[in-house]
């Protein structure tokens, strides 16, 4: 005999899915499973492992915590659901894009000369709200993180979603930013005239950009959050 919350998220994982028009055969092969196992799941008759949730959340593109959570099925696909963007578009949703870049969370990755939509993630337009308040859809992008520089803060292969808007340093915080060619994602600091480039996992040397170096520094946007099995924000 299982727990509630097991026959719980067995039924959230049967709802996403079916929400997501994904057959439990195609969500067995996405997430590396059995159909029987799957099955049993779904219907409360059998455990999960922390490993297998984890796969099965990639596969249904939601956070681990969605599966836990008490949220209505109409709302978790309005939220997670990710759509090419050669669909007609739709006005009722606040539509972020997910671009064709990584930026390091270590010694830097070469910048892109054009970054290029891949797809996008539309939300609700009230959860959207309270996500990313005002700003209009098309200042707040998602791209990749790379690296373990900011470990603690942002995990390597998380998500991070940055107001583009923001060309210049304002303050300090996490930023996007191409030095010399490379794209970090760093905390700036300004001190005096210099800019320190800091990495919150203390294995790495902070650094830092001189007045005389500062014309080689082009912010491409400040970091509002970052998603990994749930959000965190950071500024």
């Amino acid at each position: 005999m299982f727990s509630n919350s097991e026959m719980n998220v067995g039924e959230k994982i049967r709802q996403i899915r079916k929400a997501k028009k994904i057959t439990l055969n195609q969500l067995a092969t996405l997430a590396d499973s059995d159909v029987g196992n799957l099955s049993r799941l779904e219907r409360g008759l059998q455990g999960y492992s922390d490993a297998l949730i984890k796969k099965i959340a990639t596969a249904l593109e939601v956070p681990v915590s969605e599966l836990f959570s008490s949220n209505i099925v109409s709302d978790t696909v309005g939220i997670y659901s990710i759509n090419s963007l050669t669909k007609e578009g739709r006005e009722d949703v606040y539509r972020v894009d997910v671009l064709d870049v990584s930026a390091s969370a270590g010694d830097g990755s070469p910048s892109k000369d054009i970054v290029e939509v891949i797809r996008s993630i539309e939300y609700v337009a009230d959860q959207a709200k309270l996500i990313f308040g005002n700003r209009p859809e098309s200042s707040v992008k998602l791209i990749n993180v790379r690296g373990d520089s900011m470990q603690g803060t942002i995990e390597p292969g998380d998500l991070i979603f940055v107001d583009v808007s923001v060309s210049y340093f304002d303050g300090d915080g996490i930023y996007v930013f191409d030095f010399n060619g490379d794209m970090y994602v760093k905390r700036l600091q300004k001190v005096k005239s210099d800019l320190y480039v800091i990495s919150d996992n203390p294995k790495y040397r902070e650094w830092s950009i001189s007045s005389e170096e500062a014309p080689m520094l082009h912010v491409a946007g400040r970091v509002m959050l970052s998603q990994s099995q749930q959000y965190r924000r950071h500024g």
